[in-house]
């Protein structure tokens, strides 16, 4: 799928990703809609660094959920059960849970994470199990891009904590994981901060499709 194909939503969510990467932190994006479809809030990865628009950021639980969700004022929006948070990679037990306890009951991920991600949590408990909450996910022709991002990522910084969660990524995501793997060798994103995201994502199409 092309990038102009790809829903408005989706590539929004992924220009807070690309962001997150170009500001130093990890590529991960996410947005939360009103009842009308339109945008309310957005957030990005703040773990490894200040990002502009984030309400939290260098703390382990700056997450780019939760400073979507963070931002959401409950004297402003005071019903939010038909709202949708979209997230570029599933969310860990943090951010379902602050999803899950915001009153918002639609949630559409575009990568799964096997090492963190805990979508699976929904109806594991008593009160886990009092909302009936729409999960979606994950997407088809988004899901290679996310891992892509997230394994160039923590190559680039030398992150050797994500040593696991890369080799649990590659079961699912083998050719993605790969690819990354190659585009870090090859410096493929060496000037990333000159490049826009869908440039990027046309990118990989070219080289995961090749052939």
């Amino acid at each position: 799928m092309n990038w102009s194909d790809i829903p408005y939503m989706w590539q929004e969510c992924f220009k807070e990703a690309w962001s997150s990467f170009q500001e130093g932190s990890r590529p991960i994006g996410a947005l939360i809609t009103d009842s009308e479809g339109e945008i309310v809030a957005r957030g990005k990865s703040a773990t490894f660094a200040e990002l502009s628009d984030s309400v939290i950021s260098h703390n382990e639980l700056a997450h780019a959920e939760m400073n979507a969700l963070l931002k959401l004022d409950n004297r402003v929006h005071q019903k939010v059960n038909s709202y949708v948070l979209y997230t570029t990679m599933e969310p860990c037990p943090l951010c379902f849970g602050a999803f899950y306890m915001s009153g918002i009951r639609n949630l559409e991920y575009a990568a799964k994470d096997k090492f963190g991600g805990s979508t699976n949590l929904k109806d594991t408990t008593p009160y886990l199990s009092r909302k009936p909450i729409q999960i979606n996910g994950p997407i088809a022709f988004l899901e290679n891009f996310s891992i892509l991002l997230n394994v160039y990522f923590d190559q680039m910084i030398g992150f050797k904590r994500g040593d696991k969660v890369q080799k649990l990524m590659a079961e699912d995501y083998p050719r993605a994981v790969e690819l990354a793997g190659a585009w870090f060798s090859g410096q493929r994103l060496k000037d990333f901060q000159q490049l826009e995201v869908q440039g990027v994502y046309e990118m990989m199409l070219d080289d995961l499709y090749e052939g």
